[in-house]
């Protein structure tokens, strides 16, 4: 008979993986953009919803409806990014505003599509491993899809192709004399980063109801792993992900689903008054 904790902890590992993704788009807005965006829980949402209109017109798979939803996001996020983001980058308090205002807009949008009332997307028959452990299919997917995908980031970022972001991430003044079009790399930036949201989206729709404002705790947790796991370390963001996803399941399994957002803010917390300078950095580091 196989032990429940054990399956708590494998659909813990599988949901880490995939918010890793997300997490990651916000440390590339955070790093190249300089930005803090609000909205970012907003393309996790559509993410989702576009995985259930798919799977409305018998395309159920998440793997299917990822690309899907990175295209559309990616669309989105280069608009709002050329449109907002970059204009008004220089007034710190008016973009958080700006972005969470456009959160609640779709989120209210959303809400008038497809209506107030969760919504669900068949996850299909389970693969049954030794023991009897449950192998959920979107797990699989998810994990093994965000594992691939921050794999390809971590080598474009160390690689020539990732030289550009490297650069203006550590200064703009010498990435514009150099004849970079800083601007146009600041609002694709923040449209792949979008794009990445709204993959973590379709690819987790199949274990959560779909709601308007599902969004809402994956912003939460990104913000939480950029800031604990820094900006520079996609491996480390990955990683911690993969231990706050077990950690909130295992909370979920033991308390109940609405305290392990609370017991994950706990453990930041604690673990922020150790290490400010977040986990990456060298253990004598304060600032």
């Amino acid at each position: 008979m196989q032990s429940p904790l054990l399956q708590v902890l494998l659909d813990g590992l599988f949901a880490g993986g995939a918010y890793a993704l997300m997490a990651a788009g916000m440390a590339l807005i955070l790093g190249v953009v300089k930005v803090i965006n609000l909205s970012h829980g907003a393309f996790f949402t559509l993410g989702a919803y576009v995985a259930y209109a798919l799977a409305g017109r018998g395309v159920g798979s998440p793997l299917a409806a990822a690309p899907l939803a990175a295209v559309i996001a990616f669309a989105f996020g280069v608009f709002l990014g050329k449109s907002f983001v970059n204009p008004v980058r220089s007034h710190p308090f008016a973009l958080p505003v700006g972005t969470l205002a456009c959160a609640l807009l779709f989120e209210q949008a959303a809400q008038r599509i497809w209506g107030p009332y969760p919504l669900s997307i068949e996850a299909g028959a389970p693969w049954i491993g030794p023991g009897g452990l449950v192998l959920r299919r979107w797990g699989v997917i998810a994990f093994l899809s965000s594992a691939a995908l921050l794999g390809g980031l971590k080598w474009v970022l160390s690689a020539r192709p990732g030289l550009p972001l490297r650069l203006i991430a550590e200064d703009e003044e010498i990435a514009c004399s150099l004849g970079m079009d800083v601007e146009a790399i600041r609002y694709l930036t923040f449209g792949g980063a979008c794009a990445m949201a709204a993959a973590a989206g379709a690819l987790l729709s199949p274990s959560e109801a779909v709601t308007p404002t599902m969004g809402r705790a994956p912003l939460l947790l990104s913000l939480v792993v950029v800031i604990v796991a820094g900006m520079d370390s996609v491996g480390a963001i990955f990683l911690l992900s993969i231990g706050l996803g077990i950690f909130g399941n295992a909370c979920a399994w033991f308390l109940s689903p609405q305290w392990s957002y609370v017991a994950l803010l706990v453990a930041v917390c604690l673990l922020l008054s150790a290490r400010p300078a977040g986990i990456v950095a060298p253990a004598g580091r304060r600032d």
